[in-house]
This record gives C-alpha cells, structure tokens and sequence, in this order.
C-alpha cells in the first residue's frame, strides 16, 4: 500500500486529516526524519463524491477479500461481515441513549415551569408521583399561595423567565457551532458563508450530504453534543418545534462518528452510505416509535444511492434502536413513546367525503406555510438587525410564545402530552367531560371547548411559522402534526354539533343515523389524527412512509384507508398551490448543491443545450480547464501539476477534475481533492530530503513513477544524492545518505498516482441531450462528465455546474 493511501482517512460529511506523516516516513526510511504535517482536509465543504469511483474501490475491496485462500482468508471474510451488523448494533444502542438522555431531560425542565418535586427536585411530575406520591408535586401556584393576584403574577413570572432563559442557551449553544466556508460554499461563486451544524432540522443537510457532497464537521462529535444539549433547551422553553427532524440529524452523526471504528466504513463510501442511511432511520424510529416508518423515510425522503438489498440492515437498525428504547424506558410507561392511541370505531362510505375536506385543507395549509416561511426569511431575517443579531429574534419569540400560551391550557403543556389529549377517543361514560372538555357529553349545546381550542389552533399556526427558522434546532413534523390534530379535532366537533341540530341533510342523516343528546356521532379521536397526517403531508410531502408512522401510532387497521385519502388529497391540493416541499425549498434557499432524484428539469425550451455548459478546455487563457498533455512525454513536473490544480480552482472548480489526454483523445482524469492530498505528502517529503523538483508519470504506469528533473531517472545513486545534502544534514543524520534507495523506493510510492487517477472516465458526445446528462448524474453519481466531438476533448461537464443550471427550472 501506497503513502498516500495510508495517509488518506477520508470521513463522510466531517472535516478530516491524516495519520501523522514522520510515523510513515519513519517506518519507510528507518531512520527520523524531522518534517512538517500537511494540514489540508481531504475534502473541503460542498465537494462533490464521486459515488463511481467508490462502487469501483468498493467491488475491487470484496473481490480481494473473496480471493483470500484458506482458512485465513475464511475468517477474514466471517469478521468482515459481522463488523456490519456489529456497527449497526452500536448505532442503534448510541442513538437510544441519547434519545432516552433527551426525553427524560426535556420531560424534567418542561415540569420544571409549572412546579417542583419537593422529595427530589430532579425529579419531573411522573417520577416523583411514583416515588413520593403526587401530593409531593408542588405547583408554582400553589407556592406563591397568598392571594389570586399573587398567585397568578407568580405562576407567570417563573413561566415566563424560564423560556427565556432555556431559549437563551439553546441559541447560544446553537451559534458555537458556526463553520465558516470559505470556498465551495456555492456552485456560481465562492464567497465565504457561515453555516451552524446544530440550527434547525439537520434533514436537508443529510439529504445533500448522501446525494455525494461534503459539509465538514456537521455530523461530527461537537455538533452531536451541542445539538442535543441545544435541543433539550429549545423543546422545554415551549417554543412550538418539534425533536423529531433533528433526531434524524443526531443518529446520523452517531452513525458517522461510530464508523470510524472500522477501517471498511472509515475509507469506503459505499458501506459508510449504508450506514449513514440506515442511521437516518434510526432517528425517525426513535422520535416517532415507528420503525417500518423509519425505514420508509430513509429510503423514501433522505437516501440517494442505496440499493435494495440494504434495506434489511436499515430495518435491522430500526427495530434494534426501537428495542433499546423501550429497555431504557424514558417515558416509565414501558413504551417508546410518551403516547398511543386505539381505535375501535368503523367509518361509513360517505365519510370519504369529510377526510376529502381534511386533506384540502392540510395541502391548503402546507403550501401556504411553506410559502410563508420563504417569504419571512428573505423579508424579515435578513434584515440587519436580525441578521447580525440572531439572539435577539430568538428571545422575542420565545416572549411572544410565554406570552401567548401561558394562559391557554391546550398550550402550556408538553407537546406529546397535548397530542394524546387531542387525539384522545370518546368511548366510555368516563371520558365524557361535561360541558366542557375534549368529550362533550351533551351534543345539542354548543360545546364551550371549542373556544380554548380554536385560540390554541389560531396560536400554534401564528408561532410556528414565526418559529421555525430562527437559530435553534428545531423541527416541523409534530408542529404540523400538532397544528392538524387541533383542526380534526374542532371539526369533529362541529360536524357532531351541526349533526344533531340539522339531521334532515343527506350527509348528516347517513353518517349520523338516530343520533341522540348523549350519542356520538363521529370518532372524535381518529379525525384529529387523521387531520394531523393530512397537515404534517402538506408540509413535508410525504406519503407512504407518513401513513406508516400514522399507523403504527394508532395501531387501527380500520383507518388506514381513511388517513391514506386525507393524505393523498393533502398532497394534491398542496402541489397545485405550490409544488415544492418545506425541505426542498430550504435546499435551494441555502444554495446546497442537491440534484432531485425523483423528478425530472423540463429542458424542452432550448435556452441553453450542453455546449453552453461545459468548461472548454483552455487555448486562450479565457478558460479555467487546463489539461496535462502526454502526446510527447509521459512525466509531467510536480510543480505543473499543482499550478494546473490551482489554476483549475481558480475557476470554482476545486473540486473538478485536470483531463489528461494524448493527441486530443483523453485518456484519464485527475480528481483536484485527492490530487492536492497526494502532492502535499510529497511536497513535505521533498522539502525535508532537500529534493529538487521532480517529475511524476501520469499515463502508462507501471513499476517506476517519478524522475528526477535533471536526470532521465534510470541512475540514481547515493553518490548523485549525497551532494544535496552536504552540510545540511548533522553526523547523526549521515545514515541517511546511503540509503538511497529507500529514498527512491518511497519517492515511488509517493509519486504513485494509480490509486486516485480514474482510467476510465465517463464520455458523453456533445450533442447528447441535457435529460441524458442528468439521468447520468442522479442514476451514477459520478462528479464529472468528460464532454467528446467526434472523439476529441472538447470540455468538462461538472455536477455542480449542471445542478447551478438546473436551479428554479421546471419539473416534469
């Protein structure tokens, strides 16, 4: 194995170095060379991963391991394949950890703004009700006791300063994770932008990330701490967001992190994919309980490339972490979730046309929602005083939000325990509450619920579109699902009450048949769920994996169909209204270089065809394509070659490709990013032996890679090599100069570019349509496309050129 392929410790999605260079060169030479450490990242932010040439490694690595003869090669290829499940196993016991870590913190500061266990203060409602007796659970009104005003203005003020004290520290938390990008930030321009590994969802990042692109240090260590500390500040200051898109975010870092136990995942892109997709499933599992919908969403909504028969190790990883997490039992329920519901009631034909209304307005409410939150970070967040003062915004909403939902009490309480009040059903003569209450329990008044509900449903709407965005994790799947929950709810409720009143109409007559004063007319419960799947749909656009998770909450057979056409019509009125989803439009508001994999770019107006797209090779000096021509000489200077990578950067290209061809046709490619690690491992070296400039062969490699610039390379001795080092080197470092050809044989293998030159590049002829080039994008994920006329190079095609080009375009 080559220098440069022991240096090399690529890690997906994080920034990344290499092992220390005076060990390698200490172990080729024998002896100590003092020498200064590359510091270059092998990848810099938003560079693209050729997915090719990692199917190539990875299929040539199995072929290797296959060949082993033996028992030997036998138990190799045993531990081989166990390290996969073991990894997986790892993942999924992390990623429960932190989840239980997460809830049984969250549950404790959310109880903590309504009152305090007087046994043991770290102990939330539930905890201290079962070890001391809940008379042991002292409110904060009941402390502050002396009269109503009193009482009231006490219960407030503590309500009120710990939002804004949790809120404060999530963002502050949040901002220590800023990374700069100074280049490759954009595909048309590379002027440095900042971008917080722990803000928001984390979901489009992670859908970029596996389409084969690099965001440095965002699934690292720092970022899985931060962001999980920071989340557990911002769900219990009562900002209205959810955990469960940044769970995605933070199993995903624990899949990264844990990969780099194994040198197969650490260096091989497709198996780190595997895991990275089956970590997202992972997320999904542990924030919803839901692990047939985990698998789902990873291969529905986050992977790219993964291929079909990976899905059992991303099952496998679900229903592990799933297992884990009801052994851990945050909730002391027993359960993996805080809430279920069940259904028993059956629904009548004609209620088909009730979940129709549900699901218009759940897409009527997502695309203007997503319309919205386009809107409100180009009009108001970029404004200078919130822009260069995000602290500020986050403590005007989290006052606003105190303000707003101290008083109400559908909002002063913890989401998941606001969701199985809502979605609770109305069965037994025990949850009838009277007049007021979630179960009314005479239907001919007018039920007086409606009015806390509605200022709760009018509240979550206002602050979670002012909410999502501002500097703090934060997800959008239980907000929404929140929001539609409260909205079946209050229809339900209506529909019962106009029923009783109006039973002459067709429509009440056949769904409510003979009701009575203390009947019940629709299933109150499962039209709030039903309604929240229909409002998460409008949002998010998904759909099968969304009906999974629906029904593995409610566990009812029976209403499967019924949130299917709730689903199904949401999404269709939310894409008349506007086609993309909230996640794809913060992709392409953050200008993240993600090619649609589902959806093909109408190419059909003809503005522009592929010759208006390729970077021409460079005749006079206008272009940023230099090639490296071998038609008279196989070697090609060590220092030409980084200037040609340099002058191939300059152009936004840092991370494209320098063709090198021989008489016009091409004949390889030199990827810049494994190129610039390569020539900084020799340049070091060179500098420390005090070697000239060398030449190195780029085409017809064999078994001698380099030669000196003054020689022809074929008599090298120590002799030749002594006088370079006459009085530089001290007597105890004269051993070195009669190891000459240790010298040359680490110099060969430095030189060495056969692991990272690709022999085989992808050509495509000029006149080939835009549809096929994308279609070679998204099915190969390769990073370039050499661009042919009648057999010569004309140009290079890079992906991120073509995605730049493929922005604000029409899908088919």
């Amino acid at each position: 194995m080559t220098l440069a392929k022991q240096g090399r410790m690529k890690n997906f999605g994080h920034g990344v170095g290499y092992q220390s260079f005076e060990q390698t060169v200490h172990c080729r030479l024998h002896t100590p060379l003092e020498v200064m450490k590359p510091t270059k990242n092998f990848y810099n932010d938003f560079t693209s991963v050729d997915w090719v040439q990692d199917y190539l490694r990875n299929i040539r690595y199995k072929q290797r391991l296959r060949s082993l003869p033996g028992l030997k090669g036998y138990v190799l290829r045993v531990s081989d394949g166990v390290k996969d499940w073991l990894l997986i196993v790892t993942v999924a016991l992390v990623s429960s950890a932190i989840a239980y870590a997460i809830d049984v913190s969250e549950q404790l500061l959310v109880d903590l703004k309504r009152g305090y266990c007087e046994g043991n203060v770290v102990y939330n409602e539930q905890q201290c009700c079962v070890a001391f007796g809940c008379e042991n659970w002292r409110l904060w009104s009941e402390v502050f006791s002396c009269n109503e005003t009193t009482r009231l203005r006490g219960d407030f003020v503590i309500y009120i300063v710990l939002s804004l004290l949790l809120a404060l520290l999530a963002v502050l938390i949040t901002l220590t994770t800023r990374n700069e990008t100074p280049e490759g930030s954009r595909t048309s321009e590379t002027a440095p932008r900042a971008i917080y590994c722990a803000y928001g969802s984390g979901v489009p990042e992670v859908k970029t990330i596996l389409s084969g692109f690099t965001i440095r240090r965002f699934l690292g260590s720092y970022t899985l701490l931060s962001k999980s500390t920071a989340l557990v500040f911002a769900i219990a200051s009562g900002l209205s967001l959810g955990k469960e898109g940044p769970y995605v975010h933070l199993a995903t870092c624990v899949g990264n992190i844990c990969s780099r136990m194994f040198k197969k995942f650490k260096n091989d892109g497709i198996e780190r994919r595997v895991i990275l997709s089956a970590s997202a499933a992972v997320g999904v599992t542990l924030a919803f309980g839901s692990p047939l919908g985990g698998v789902l969403f990873s291969f529905e909504e986050v992977s790219y490339y993964l291929p079909g028969n990976q899905l059992f190790k991303t099952f496998f990883a679900a229903i592990t972490s799933h297992l884990f997490l009801i052994i851990l039992n945050p909730y002391g329920t027993g359960k993996a979730v805080l809430f279920e519901v069940s259904y028993q009631s059956n629904w009548r034909y004609l209620e088909i046309v009730l979940y129709v209304l549900i699901g218009a307005a759940g897409g009527v409410y997502g695309a203007l929602f997503n319309k919205f939150v386009n809107f409100w970070a180009d009009w108001f967040r970029k404004k200078h005083h919130m822009k260069a003062y995000p602290i500020n915004e986050v403590l005007l909403v989290s006052l606003v939000t105190a303000l707003l939902t101290f008083f109400n009490p559908y909002t002063n309480i913890a989401v998941p325990e606001l969701l199985a009040n809502i979605a609770a059903p109305c069965y037994s003569k025990d949850d009838f509450t009277g007049d007021h209450g979630l179960c009314p329990k005479d239907i001919s008044i007018f039920p007086k619920e409606l009015y806390p509900l509605v200022y709760a449903l009018g509240v979550k709407i206002v602050l979670t579109s002012l909410t999502f965005g501002i500097k703090v994790p934060a997800g959008i799947y239980v907000p929404s699902m929140v929001i539609g929950a409260l909205f079946g709810r209050i229809f339900a409720m209506y529909f019962q009450y106009y029923a009783y009143h109006y039973q002459q109409y067709f429509i009440f007559n056949r769904i409510c048949p003979s009701l009575t004063e203390d009947g019940i007319c629709v299933d109150l419960g499962i039209y709030a769920m039903i309604s929240a799947g229909a409002f998460m749909a409008g949002v998010t656009r998904m759909n099968i994996t969304l009906v999974t998770i629906m029904f593995e909450l409610t566990s009812s057979y029976n209403h499967v169909v019924p949130i299917s056409i709730a689903v199904a019509v949401s999404l269709f009125v939310a894409n008349i209204i506007e086609p993309k989803a909230l996640y794809e439009m913060l992709i392409l508001k953050n200008d993240f270089p993600y090619l649609n994999k589902c959806r093909s770019h109408d190419f059909s107006e003809g503005e522009f065809g592929l010759p208006e797209l390729i970077t021409r090779l460079d005749t006079t000096g206008t272009s940023h394509l230099a090639r490296i021509d071998v038609s008279k000489d196989n070697y090609v200077s060590a220092e030409l070659l980084r200037n040609t990578a340099n002058f191939v950067r300059s152009g936004d290209l840092i991370d494209g490709s320098i063709p090198v061809i021989r008489h016009g046709k091409l004949i390889s490619m030199l990827p810049i990013p494994e190129l610039d690690l390569a020539l900084d491992e020799l340049e070091v070296f060179i500098s420390s032996a005090h070697i000239r400039d060398i030449h190195i062969k780029v085409a017809d490699i064999e078994d001698r890679t380099f030669r000196f610039a003054d020689d022809d390379g074929l008599n090298v001795t120590p002799d030749i090599l002594a006088p370079q080092y006459d009085e530089q080197r001290s007597e105890t470092e004269l051993p070195l100069l009669i190891s000459a050809d240790v010298i040359i044989g680490t110099l060969n293998a430095l030189c060495d570019l056969r692991p990272i030159i690709d022999t085989t590049p992808i050509m495509l002829d000029i006149r080939s349509p835009l549809s096929l080039v994308e279609y070679v994008f998204m099915r190969l994920g390769n990073r370039t496309i050499a661009i042919i006329d009648n057999g010569v190079l004309v140009g290079i095609l890079h992906k991120k050129h073509f995605i730049d080009k493929c922005r604000n375009r029409r899908l088919l």
